[in-house]
């Protein structure tokens, strides 16, 4: 994940400074993008749910341990995706703040 953040990073830099615009406005299309990724994870997990319960209901264990595995992953991913732009949100403001 570092590295994504890293690479993340370095793109948003290049892009604002090659397009001439401020870090501010690479760093508005990063936290679109991330709320993006936020939707797509809740709807991963709405299935995955889904999936669990139908499972559950039909007795197949095995595909349920799958399911609970995908569930889980997908919530990790979601908390650290949140904290990310949690984490984004407060710097665009404080940058803000510091002009």
């Amino acid at each position: 994940m570092k590295s994504f953040k890293v690479a993340s990073m370095i793109l948003t830099l290049g892009t604002a400074l090659m397009s001439g615009g401020s870090l501010f406005a690479g760093e508005r299309y990063d936290i679109r993008r991330d709320d993006a990724v936020i939707r797509n994870l809740r709807a991963d997990i709405e299935r995955d749910r889904c999936r669990l319960n139908e499972d559950l209901r039909a007795g197949r264990r095995r595909e349920a341990e799958r399911d609970r595995a995908d569930l889980a992953r997908d919530q990790r991913a979601l908390d650290m995706r949140q904290r990310d732009v949690h984490h984004d949100r407060n710097e665009f403001r404080e940058g803000f703040r510091g002009r």
